[in-house]
């Protein structure tokens, strides 16, 4: 469904972009040299995480029912600078720090951390998360543009899963480079209404996936400035031997975009 969906989104913008006569390439408000934009973000992380040891395979542990994970502002700073008609070098950082403290419902094991029921769990994510992409609008057209990625979401987490009662614990440092490729679009409904679709990921086989969707509306006070609103997800899942991960961050988006 959700590849139906974005095939779907990418179709219509095409069709939205490319039904509108060539008269100026680029819509007022992207004749931009520089352009930044601050959005508040706050996921309540889904997933799952499991590590074994040894010969012990290790619980599948639930982020939010077995380790309490609660939502956290990780809102991103993203940046855009063009380097010619219709390339751009765009980076976005974005802090992690989600935290959760539980009672233990059931045996669980986690590496060589083991929790009895009613044992007190604390844990913690935290980190930073960074992107680094080339664009090349390969169609622009007055009323906005589609054009493809290229590039590296870059994930530097330090995980921790801790037995209050006992003090036992597991921390672990994961720096994670992921190469992707994606699509961005943008469509000028009107002068002072824009819509966008941005998808990115990278699918590891066997070893897991990286998925991000961007879907935002802006509101344009000028060809300057403008306000956002929408909706940003991303999906890191990933398996090594006994170990595995999947964290699910999804969640409305507030912000605003300066362009110069």
């Amino acid at each position: 469904m959700r590849t139906r969906t974005l095939l779907l989104a990418g179709s219509l913008a095409v069709l939205a972009v490319g039904s509108v006569s060539a008269q100026s390439e680029t819509a007022p408000a992207e004749q931009y040299a520089v352009r930044v934009e601050y959005l508040y973000w706050s996921p309540q992380p889904a997933g799952e995480l499991q590590k074994g040891v040894s010969d012990t395979a290790g619980t599948l542990v639930d982020v939010r029912e077995d380790l309490g994970y609660e939502s956290h502002a990780a809102s991103p700073l993203r940046a855009a600078l063009r380097v010619g008609h219709s390339v751009k070098l765009r980076g976005s950082w974005s802090p992690i720090d989600f935290r959760g403290a539980a009672t233990a419902s059931s045996l669980l094991v986690y590496g060589t951390t083991v929790v009895f029921p009613e044992q007190q769990i604390s844990s913690s994510l935290k980190g930073h998360y960074a992107t680094a992409e080339v664009a090349w609008d390969f169609l622009q057209r007055p009323r906005g543009f589609l054009g493809l990625l290229a590039g590296v979401k870059y994930f530097d987490v330090d995980t921790l899963v801790l037995n209050v009662d006992t003090g036992d614990r597991v921390v672990e440092t994961e720096r994670l480079p992921v190469p992707v490729i994606g699509l961005a679009s943008r469509v000028y409904v009107s002068r002072r209404l824009s819509l966008e679709g941005e998808i990115s990921g990278l699918t590891l086989g066997d070893r897991g996936h990286v998925f991000e969707l961007l879907l935002a509306a802006r509101v344009h006070v000028s060809d300057h400035l403008a306000a956002t609103g929408g909706y940003r997800r991303l999906t890191l899942e990933g398996r090594d031997g006994r170990d595995y991960l999947r964290v699910d961050l999804g969640a409305w988006t507030f912000g605003a975009e300066i362009s110069l």
